[in-house]
């Protein structure tokens, strides 16, 4: 055998022993070339090692049957091994939606982009009506906590607390199974007294007589039972749950600022600030100090535990008996 015969025998065998890139790899390496030679020359480093690559791994690309199917993770690894090795973009690499082909995935329906985010709307905004629904429905209750909240920090504030004792959010039984809540109850040797908190804005009218007093914001009015009458109700179930006489007790009304009382009222209904001197204006003795630890001590036993559970059934007594009385 000849030399020269015998030389290229041993390149094509050294040839096929090295190994050889896929067609599509190869495609790959082939566009990384190209584009090296055009940006940056064709004595540029990245260009040199990128066209030896090629003319070593891709003399006899291995053909393959590629399905245009998703890529699997093995090969995707592949691919970006030989594309680490020969410097090729992360542009020219498959990914999960990309097979090895360049044929992208099905795309999303025309339906689907369309109706897709007016799903969204629409479960937004219902879960927003679901929201406003509960605060109005919480309105009332959030409003008169924070109102029962001033009045406790003005009561501390300015009343002795040697002097007076005060006990906040008081849930009483009544004798037909419901319940009366009383705002606060202030304890003294000068009298108990039990305070209705209201926070209310407007103009407010009414008098001691009437069964119902008005609220007027702007153009709008709006008729609450008289306060009087609710706390009377309070003090009378207190006197008869202490078995206390009924003289000993005293009731006081609290409008919080934002109300403006357009009418004469008696002297036990204001602001806090006046309903505080009203409170101190009460100094003569008709409980003594013992009688005094000993109500304060039985209010804690008497009224009803504080917390949801107490503040629901309270709720729904008021509901029922509203109802009963509008289909009276």
């Amino acid at each position: 055998m000849s030399a020269p015969l015998y030389a290229t025998q041993q390149a094509s065998i050294q040839q096929y022993q090295i190994q050889q890139y896929t067609e599509a790899e190869c495609i790959l390496i082939k566009q990384q070339v190209a584009d090296y030679k055009r940006r940056l020359g064709s004595n540029s480093g990245l260009y040199l090692q990128s066209k030896t690559s090629f003319d070593k791994h891709c003399q006899h690309p291995v053909r393959k049957t590629v399905r245009l199917s998703q890529p699997s993770s093995n090969r995707i690894a592949k691919a970006e091994f030989v594309a680490k090795e020969n410097h090729v973009a992360s542009a020219f690499l498959p990914t999960k939606d990309t097979d090895l082909a360049g044929q992208r995935t099905e795309p999303p329906s025309p339906f689907t982009l369309m109706f897709k985010p007016l799903l969204i709307m629409l479960l937004l905004a219902f879960l927003g009506s679901l929201a406003l629904a509960y605060f109005k429905k919480k309105l009332p209750q959030i409003k008169g906590r924070i109102g029962e909240n001033l009045v406790i920090k003005g009561l501390e504030k300015h009343l002795d607390r040697d002097e007076y004792t005060i006990i906040n959010d008081v849930t009483l039984p009544l004798e037909d199974g419901g319940t009366t809540q009383v705002d606060h109850v202030v304890v003294s040797r000068f009298g108990i007294f039990i305070i209705e908190t209201k926070n209310m804005s407007g103009w407010i009218f009414g008098n001691e007589k009437q069964a119902k007093w008005t609220q007027t914001i702007h153009r709008s009015k709006h008729q609450f039972q008289n306060p009087l009458r609710q706390n009377y109700k309070h003090t009378k179930t207190l006197s008869d749950l202490l078995d206390l006489p009924h003289e000993l007790f005293h009731s006081v009304v609290v409008f919080t600022r934002n109300a403006e009382l357009k009418t004469k009222f008696p002297e036990n209904v204001g602001h806090l600030d006046e309903m505080v001197s009203y409170i101190k204006a009460f100094n003569e003795e008709i409980i003594n100090y013992k009688l005094k630890i000993k109500v304060v001590k039985h209010v804690g036993v008497v009224k009803l535990k504080q917390g949801r559970k107490t503040d629901k059934q309270h709720v729904d007594y008021l509901n029922e008996k509203h109802s009963g009385s509008l289909h009276s």
